[in-house]
This record gives structure tokens, sequence and C-alpha cells, in this order.
């Protein structure tokens, strides 16, 4: 995923030494080449080759080359400093998740997108199986909004189908995307905010900005065949007699089996002897044999998979173990905030 000549050659469905060529090309000459390995829809007629793929130089070939170029463009980029990446692989899916490390990682999503690899993965295969789709990979990218432009990219080449989306997506519009290369009729889709164009008015580059919005509200709104894919509730993760269930978009705690209704937001729960801390964006709940015995609501600046540091009789939950903001004494059954942490 990270080596642009591994990237190209994927994307080319050519070989190995065509791609590092069209590698050090660079800018859109190596995208050019990836086109002309047969990464772009092929062309009818006589010609083939590089006449043939001239000859059907339309909008929709002009929109396959953006994509590809964007895709060898951030397979060099996925060690970016923000970036926390996770990369989940099925037998017909790639998913790669980058979240914003600095500020609104979680590891709830990062369960969530996991599982819904694993549900997306059984759907496509029966696709395959049924004809619907051909037998190739999906390779998808899922970009933190705070670090990529707001965007959906979609085509196909010879050996798979690749995807491109900016924010996190549902599982009901991950379907849909996938079921839209299954129609004979589909073609290569791009919309894209980049930065403000130059003499752009802010005025204009905010309606620009809301289009490009629209655009892919209008394409899962359009596509969207409403039947949601069938699956069965299962365990993701599971700790200290705690687990979590997939439930779509969602994931539901349980302890020993019995559901909670505490919201899995940002960050796992912990364990401190026979209770339990939750973590929900507003507050923090203790919990013994089922029950709420106490709990605090959240006035602080924490964000993301912040420091909870379990310790035998307390809890402190921070930016770090020093650097707390809450600590929970078990002894006490008491929360304690800490007015001058920085």
């Amino acid at each position: 995923m990270n080596s642009l000549d591994f990237y190209l050659a994927l994307l080319c469905g050519c070989k190995r030494d065509v791609a590092r060529v069209a590698g050090k090309v660079g800018g859109i000459t190596d995208c050019v080449f990836t086109g002309l390995c047969g990464a772009l829809p092929e062309a009818k007629g006589k010609g083939g080759g590089v006449q043939g793929a001239y000859s059907k130089a339309n909008s929709e070939v002009i929109k396959a080359i953006v994509i590809l170029c964007f895709f060898a463009l951030t397979a060099t980029q996925t060690k970016a400093s923000h970036c926390a990446e996770r990369t989940f692989k099925e037998e017909k899916i790639n998913l790669f998740l980058c979240q914003n490390s600095s500020g609104g990682y979680s590891e709830i999503r990062t369960l969530l997108y996991k599982a819904k690899t694993v549900v997306l993965n059984d759907y496509i295969k029966e696709k395959i199986t049924n004809g619907e789709l051909q037998d190739k990979k999906f390779e998808i990218q899922i970009w933190s909004r705070m670090l990529s432009n707001l965007h959906l990219y979609l085509t196909q080449g010879h050996n798979g189908y690749f995807v491109s989306i900016s924010d996190y997506p549902s599982l009901s519009e991950l379907k849909t995307i996938v079921d839209y290369f299954s129609r004979p009729d589909w073609k290569p889709f791009v919309a894209e905010f980049n930065h403000r164009k130059v003499g752009e008015t802010e005025e204009e580059g905010e309606k620009r900005y809301y289009a490009n919005e629209q655009k892919i509200y209008n394409f899962y709104k359009s596509n969207n065949e409403k039947e949601p894919i069938a699956y069965q509730p299962f365990t993701v993760w599971e700790k200290d007699g705690v687990s979590l269930q997939f439930l779509g978009d969602t994931l539901r705690y349980l302890i020993y089996g019995t559901p909670l209704s505490f919201k899995a937001d940002e960050i796992l729960p912990v364990k401190i002897q026979d209770r339990y801390l939750f973590f929900e964006q507003d507050s923090i709940f203790v919990v013994q044999d089922l029950q709420t015995i106490n709990s605090i609501k959240r006035e602080d600046s924490l964000f993301g998979d912040f420091s909870v540091n379990v310790h035998s009789e307390w809890v402190n939950i921070g930016w770090s173990e020093k650097n707390w903001v809450y600590s929970y004494s078990y002894d006490q059954n008491r929360f304690f905030k800490n007015e001058n942490f920085h």
C-alpha cells in the first residue's frame, strides 16, 4: 500500500517493470502509462493499444485518469505524520482507513470499519457468485476529512475496483458503491473540492465546495437500492467480560452477554477490580453488577483516543499518566478533577 511501484502495478494489471518506468516518469505521465497498461476502461475498436486508448479520450477516460492519479499520489503519502493508518484485508477487499492521530482518532471507529470490511467482503463475494460483479478485488481508501480534501473517486481497472472517500461512510453508502460497479452503465465518478482557486472569492469557493458536497450526496441518494446488507450481529472486541457487538453503523456494549445502553464512542472501557468505566463524549460512567453506581459530566478538551491508566485503587484519565484531567478512586467511588491540568 505504501509502495508506489506496487500500487501502480496493481492499478495497471501489467508488468512491474512497466509500472516502475511509470513511477519514475512522474506527474501526470505516470498516470497515462497506467491508463495505457489497461487500468482505464478498455477501448473498443480495431486500433487497440495506444491508438485505441486515445480514440476513447472522452470525459469518462479523463475522469478515470484523475482518479488513478489520486491513488498513485496518495500511495506515497500514507505515512503522513498525522495519519493513524489501518488496513483491513479480506478475500475480496482491502480497506485502508486513515484517521487523524493528532486529534480525532478512535479505536472504536477502527473496530467498526474492521467489522464493516468483513460484512462488505461477504456481500461482494455473493455478488461475484451471482455474476453481478467481475471477480476482482475492491481497493477502498477512507480518509479523515481533517487530512483530506472533500472527495469521492470511483473507477476500476483490470485487477480491481478503486474507491477513495473523505469522511467516514456508512455501511449503506459502501454497499451503494459496490452496487454501482455492478451496473452495466457505470462510469468513473469524480467529486472533489480542492483549495480555493487563484482569484476565487470566499463566496465562490464556498459555492464550489457545497456543489461537490451535493454531488456526493446525490450519488448516494440516486444509486441507493434501499435493501440493506443482511448480516448477523457478531463480536468485534472482547476483554475482561466486556464485548462490543457489530450492529451495522454502530457497536453495542455487553457485559457477559447482557446489552448495555452506553454509546460506543471514541475510547474502549476499562476494568478496575469488579467495576467498569465506560466513556461517552460528554460523560464517564462507573458500572458494578450491571448497575451505574457513579458518573461525571465531562467538561474537558479531551478528544480522540486519550490516555486511560488503570491502577489497583484508581484510574487516571487525561492527556497522559501524569497530565491527567480526571482521577477515579475505587475506595471512595469518587471522581476527582485536576483543575491545573495543561
